[in-house]
C-alpha cells in the first residue's frame, strides 16, 4: 500500500513538473517598457541605493546604513539590480548577442556581490561591489551610448 501512494505520489509531482515548465515557456512573454524605462525606474534608482551604502568625504565614512533593516534595504536593491539584468537579456530588449549578454553579465556579477556585502554588513565590500556595477555600466554606456559618456567636443 505505502509502495502504491509512494508511486502515485511521483506520478503526481512529475505531472505537476511537467506543467509548471509548460506554463512557464507560454508564448506572449514578451518586453512591455522600453529600455529607457527600465533604466530609469530600476536600474538607476536601486543602483544608488547601493552606492549610498558606502560614501566617504575626506576619509570620513559618511551616511550609509545602520540597523539591521538598513543593511536589508541594500540587499534587497541590490538583489533587485541582479533581477533586472533579466529583464535587460529578454529577446527584443537585447541589444545584440556580443556584448550585451556580456556587459549584463558582469553589472548581474557586482549586483550581486553587493548583495552578499550587505548580508555580511560589510560596508568596505559594499564599496568594491559598488565600483564594479560603475564599472559595468561606463563599459555598457561607452559602448552602446557613447554620447552620454564622452567628453565635450574641443572647439
Amino acid at each position: 500500500m505505502a509502495s502504491n501512494t509512494l508511486s502515485q505520489l511521483v506520478v503526481a509531482s512529475l505531472i505537476l513538473s511537467i506543467a509548471t515548465v509548460s506554463c512557464s515557456r507560454r508564448a506572449g512573454v514578451e518586453p512591455i517598457a522600453t529600455l529607457e524605462q527600465i533604466m530609469e525606474t530600476t536600474v538607476e534608482p536601486v543602483s544608488d541605493r547601493v552606492f549610498d551604502a558606502a560614501v566617504w568625504e575626506n576619509g570620513v565614512q559618511v551616511g550609509g546604513p545602520k540597523s539591521d533593516d538598513d543593511w536589508k534595504l541594500v540587499q534587497a536593491n541590490a538583489m533587485m539590480l541582479a533581477e533586472t539584468c533579466n529583464l535587460l537579456l529578454m529577446p527584443g530588449r537585447a541589444k545584440d548577442e556580443g556584448g550585451w549578454p556580456i556587459r549584463t553579465q558582469a553589472m548581474k556579477d557586482a549586483a550581486l556581490e553587493a548583495a552578499k556585502a550587505a548580508e555580511l554588513k560589510n560596508t568596505e565590500a559594499i564599496l568594491t561591489a559598488g565600483t564594479h556595477i560603475y564599472q559595468a555600466c561606463l563599459g555598457c554606456h561607452l559602448q552602446y551610448i557613447p554620447q552620454t559618456v564622452a567628453p565635450p567636443a574641443k572647439r
